[in-house]
């Protein structure tokens, strides 16, 4: 079986890595072939080589109205994967002119695809109003690599935070918050991991995005940072960091919107919304390390039970070849 994925940048990035990458080597031992094509390359003769192979993948890739069209009537079968509400955008809402567009390309893709693929509920529900062939096929990790780490707890606590660039601004909102317990509790430090260095006024480790390092920082956290917005765009994520944290067994402490409510839950996280609620959580998972661990247990047979890499890529294989 050969499958054309349309992607919007290179295999680094996020969705592109956890929606159809980590599958590869996978689906190669099913002897099916994966092929990858950039958004901005598509033309005449990515339409013509769409008609040759036996499914096309596209990733959350909304291109011009006319093009697409072609694209979808030239292939033998059409798949479209999307983990983000990108009907919608975060912070200011797109121009009118923009979201009807944006919407336009987005139903086209919806209601003529023979299959539709979401990472959550939340975002099911939105594309079932335009497709009768909607699947769940949620966010997974390899868990032999994202794992708890065995250590002793002693006295001294990280509690940390990893995400991308574009999302510093999530944890330098926690700025206030960070620095009072910092403060309060000298046996404590904030570790964050990013490609991008956030400011912050209370001191923290700072640790360079780099490809490969990131299980091994989640593990060696203590309680994991979640700070989300809420508001349209979050609600339809799947926070793949949520589930690194409870994969390596670390409790959350987050704002718990939408769809992050389908993998975080009292068992192993304390939901917040307040920076006074902030204050709490983290209070109580720093004085109560019973607890902290208890969670962590809670997070990590979730993850097991619900996003568990050899699992969901079964899934995804039913899904790819229809049977």
């Amino acid at each position: 079986m050969n499958i054309l994925a349309i992607i919007s940048r290179d295999l680094e990035k996020g969705s592109t890595k956890y929606r159809i990458v980590q599958y590869l080597d996978f689906l190669r031992s099913k002897g099916i072939n994966v092929e990858f094509v950039k958004r901005k390359s598509i033309d005449a003769s990515v339409i013509k080589r769409s008609a040759q192979v036996d499914l096309v993948f596209n990733q959350k890739c909304l291109f011009r109205y006319s093009l697409a069209g072609k694209l979808i009537a030239a292939s033998r079968r059409t798949l479209f994967d999307f983990d983000d509400a990108i009907y919608t955008r975060p912070g200011k809402p797109d121009s009118l002119v923009t979201r009807i567009r944006v919407r336009r390309r987005l139903h086209l893709w919806l209601r003529r695809s023979d299959i539709v693929t979401t990472s959550n509920h939340f975002l099911a529900r939105y594309a079932r109003q335009y497709s009768d062939s909607v699947e769940i096929i949620p966010m997974a990790l390899d868990l032999e690599t994202w794992k708890p780490l065995k250590k002793s707890f002693d006295d001294n606590i990280t509690i940390g935070w990893t995400g991308a660039p574009v999302n510093i601004p999530l944890i330098e909102s926690l700025d206030p918050v960070l620095t009072f317990l910092l403060e309060k509790f000298p046996f404590l430090k904030l570790a964050v991991f990013s490609g991008q260095k956030p400011k912050l006024n209370c001191p923290f480790e700072y640790h360079p995005f780099r490809p490969g390092y990131e299980p091994a920082f989640v593990q060696n956290l203590d309680i994991g940072l979640l700070p989300l917005i809420d508001e349209e765009h979050s609600r339809g994520k799947s926070p793949i960091k949520a589930i690194q944290y409870l994969a390596c067994g670390v409790p959350v402490a987050g704002n718990v919107t939408g769809a992050t409510a389908e993998i975080l839950n009292d068992k192993n996280s304390i939901a917040v919304s307040t920076e006074e609620e902030w204050l709490h959580a983290l209070e109580k998972l720093v004085n109560n390390r019973e607890l902290a661990k208890f969670m962590g247990r809670a997070g990590r047979k979730h993850v097991e039970e619900n996003h568990n890499l050899k699992s969901v890529a079964k899934r995804l294989l039913s899904v790819l070849t229809g049977n």
